[in-house]
């Protein structure tokens, strides 16, 4: 397989993780509406805030990067889906507040992503992807 299709491959995959967590930030939303005006009801509406936002990044960074196995795409995605997943994983599944499954989806999805980023740029950095290889700033670019 070429780095180009594992790049797509994690492309598509980190949109499913951006569309799920979209569904999250809406769901977490109507939680905020459920409680009455308190700082939970902020903090909830916060919490949603940051999903959609993480969710709007991802989608974005692999739309315009990731598939063109973006050094810079490649960490922003694995950074920001990083952090909203291993907060979701310590802070809702360890203790037990939601069903692993679906719980798992998001940390799944992730985790697919990052494997098949991961080997396009491991791919593209040792020279041996289909296509041609140019330097753009300090970020390698697939054509």
């Amino acid at each position: 397989m070429t780095a180009r299709r594992l790049s797509i491959i994690g492309s598509v995959v980190y949109l499913l993780w951006a569309a799920l967590h979209i569904q999250a930030a809406y769901k977490v939303r109507q939680l905020a509406d459920s409680v009455q005006p308190s700082m939970i009801q902020g903090r909830l509406n916060q919490d949603s805030w940051m999903l959609l936002c993480a969710a709007v990044i991802v989608g974005v960074v692999s739309l315009l990067m990731l598939r063109r196995t973006s050094e810079l795409g490649y960490w922003l995605n694995l950074g920001v889906a990083g952090v909203s997943d291993i907060g979701f994983i310590a802070f809702v599944l360890v203790p037990g507040y939601a069903k692993p499954w679906p719980g798992l989806e998001g940390p799944v999805l992730w985790g697919v992503a990052w494997m098949f980023s991961t080997a396009a740029l491991v791919m593209v950095r040792r020279g041996s992807a289909e296509g041609v290889r140019t330097e753009v700033g300090d970020q390698a670019h697939l054509r």
